[in-house]
């Protein structure tokens, strides 16, 4: 018994070590936002007009609608001295954009300030968005514009581009989405104490591995797979002119295209 004890610290404790440090390292590398209650739309540096956060906002909601991918405009009025692209990647992946089965978000960031733009993309959107494409979209739908100080319309222009692309991937023909009033709510699912509740759950079934042989794992499979023939599916929204949603937990690997103006 006290060897396996033994056992059970030398693998429990480097985890334990492992995920505290990958915590840390996230929590204090950058400072990022919280997303705003429109989700798709956040404008924290006030350069879009309201008409055009209504367009994107509803070709948004449409497009998830129709294909279940995710692009979201962030702007903000500093990167205060972070690398573009490693802000872009972590933003990605803390907002989750896109599915997690897919990976098939997109993510336009603009800073303001550092007169600095980025279109990130998740992994299952790199083949329909590869980064010269991305590149291009910038150069001829945005970045003239952001040189005049036209942000609404360059990032308007920007977003509708990658929309058709996503549609093209998905084999979807564009429609416009018009003008539906859509209020949608983020709800944000999981936080930094996510990765102590996987710790916790990784730690529970080394202990059931050694000491019970899986029996409780067994066990909590089968109540789960009983209790999921019984329940019918939940989404992410609400019934009514108000949905709920949040980000699926996509992915992103460094995808996509930086510009300077």
């Amino acid at each position: 018994m006290r060897n396996r004890l033994h056992r059970t610290l030398y693998i429990i404790i480097p985890v334990i070590v492992l995920i505290v440090t990958a915590y840390q390292a996230v929590a204090t590398s950058v400072d990022l936002p919280k997303p705003t209650s429109n989700f798709f739309v956040n404008d924290f540096a006030n350069v879009i007009d309201s008409e055009y956060e209504k367009q994107i906002q509803n070709e948004a909601v449409s497009l998830y609608d129709k294909t279940g991918a995710q692009v979201v405009v962030v702007t903000i009025n500093s990167l205060n001295d972070e690398p573009l692209e490693e802000y872009a990647n972590a933003l990605f992946r803390e907002w989750g954009i896109g599915s997690a089965k897919e990976d098939n978000g997109v993510l336009i960031l603009v800073s303001i300030g550092d007169r600095m733009s980025r279109i990130e993309v998740g992994y299952g959107l790199e083949g329909a968005l590869p980064d010269g494409k991305t590149g291009r979209i910038q150069d001829n739908y945005m970045i003239p514009y952001f040189k005049d100080g036209e942000y609404g319309k360059g990032i308007l222009n920007g977003f509708l581009a990658i929309v058709k692309e996503v549609y093209t991937e998905y084999g979807i023909d564009y429609e416009p989405a018009g003008y539906q009033n859509t209020e949608v709510y983020y709800t944000e699912e999981g936080d930094s104490g996510s990765l102590f509740l996987v710790a916790f759950i990784i730690i529970l079934f080394v202990i059931d591995i050694i000491f019970f042989k899986g029996k409780i794992t067994k066990l909590l499979i089968m109540s789960a797979a009983t209790s999921s023939r019984h329940s019918g599916g939940s989404g992410s929204f609400r019934s009514g002119s108000s949905r709920t949603f949040s980000g699926g937990g996509g992915r992103s690997g460094g995808g996509g295209s930086s510009r300077k103006w």
